[in-house]
């Protein structure tokens, strides 16, 4: 089985994927990636660029074409029409219909999500990280397309609901996939202290302001806790961070970003909570990563998570402050063997990745 892979965006949680999916699924892959920065131009541009300047790649056509729906996969498939006969799945990591904007609703450009709906329409199979994913993109793709003014083909919605799975991101992770058990992971810290852990992105769709917000609660409470920041930082982080380093200097532990996979799961190996509390999460990998070194998840009760970590681990709205508050005060019931939780995106996953893989190609 000869499986061309194109990711438009490799960083984050796309590198990962891409690892893991090309290194464990078995099949004869050529990767094709662009380095994960100027987003927009990636959708606007990409399928151009691997059609024209990797067109190698495609001769002789392979037997599966896998992309993440940053690919515009029409582009492709116009400059490179032999792979019109090659089965097409296209991978949703987010949508752009359902992304949140910093301001307005209005401030949205529909024009990239127009585009993922176009080569949704386009692929052989679409798979999105969570149902949350799915029917978020469908739901506002279908109010996108009542918008416009005429001429917009019926059952665009239905078509594409009919050839969508929903398969989760594999994690790798020691004792999980691509690693021995234990072989990174240091014993507990012996402070009963909590250590609360931000992992995430340092960007505004993941809430850092209500995430520090309920900390400073915690500390004018006199509560007890310790503070760890890692996760990815762009050029710009959001204020919040900056403010949190001076305000909650006596509680930091640890404090940037860890480019070693084995320092950070060190880190997560120390800390007794984990936390969201994102207003855009699709899937939520970091939140595994922590559950699975033993942190007790804390998520809100909203997005992917409800398809993720049962309601013991779910905060309603307005909740989060005495959700810690009261985790905080017995501290010993916090780090436990949770991986319970994480080993269905393990080798179980791969597997139906590779069932998925090898019904398309053998319609090739």
């Amino acid at each position: 089985m000869r499986i061309v892979y194109i990711e438009p965006y490799e960083g984050g949680s796309h590198a990962r994927f891409t690892r893991a999916l090309t290194g464990r699924v078995p099949a004869q892959w050529t990767t094709l990636t662009l380095p994960g920065r100027h987003w927009k131009w990636r959708m606007r541009g990409s399928g151009a660029w691997f059609a024209l300047a990797r067109s190698d790649a495609f001769d002789p056509p392979p037997d599966l074409l896998v992309a993440s729906s940053y690919l515009p996969l029409t582009d492709l498939l116009a400059l490179r029409p032999a792979l019109a006969d090659v089965p097409r799945v296209l991978y949703f990591h987010e949508n752009q219909l359902a992304y949140p904007t910093r301001g307005a609703p209005a401030e949205r450009d529909n024009h990239f999500g127009f585009t993922q709906l176009v080569s949704a329409r386009a692929a052989t199979r679409c798979v999105f990280n969570s149902a949350w994913n799915r029917d978020s993109f469908f739901e506002a793709g279908a109010r996108l397309l009542a918008r416009l003014p005429d001429a917009v083909p019926p059952g665009w919605i239905d078509a594409i609901a009919a050839r969508s799975v929903v398969l989760p991101v594999p994690i790798e992770l020691p004792g999980l996939l691509g690693h021995a058990a234990g072989d990174d992971t240091p014993d507990d810290t012996p402070d009963d202290t909590p250590i609360i852990l931000w992992n995430h992105r340092w960007e505004h769709d993941k809430d850092p302001a209500a995430f520090f917000e309920a900390l400073y609660a915690l500390a004018d409470r006199g509560l007890p806790f310790r503070l760890a920041v890692c996760g990815e930082r762009f050029r710009e982080a959001p204020p919040a961070f900056a403010e949190a380093r001076r305000r909650l200097a006596d509680h930091i532990v640890h404090w940037g970003f860890l480019p070693s996979r084995a320092d950070y799961h060190r880190l997560l190996a120390r800390c007794h909570l984990a936390v969201s509390t994102a207003r855009h999460e699709f899937f939520g990998i970091s939140m595994l990563e922590a559950t699975w070194f033993g942190a007790r998840p804390v998520v809100p009760d909203r997005l992917s998570y409800p398809e993720i970590f049962p309601a013991r681990y779910r905060y309603p709205e307005g909740a989060l402050v005495d959700t810690l508050a009261r985790l905080c005060a017995a501290p010993e019931a916090l780090r436990a063997d949770r991986r319970a939780l994480v080993e269905p995106y393990g080798p179980a996953l791969i597997e139906r990745y590779t069932a998925l893989f090898s019904e398309l190609a053998g319609r090739a």
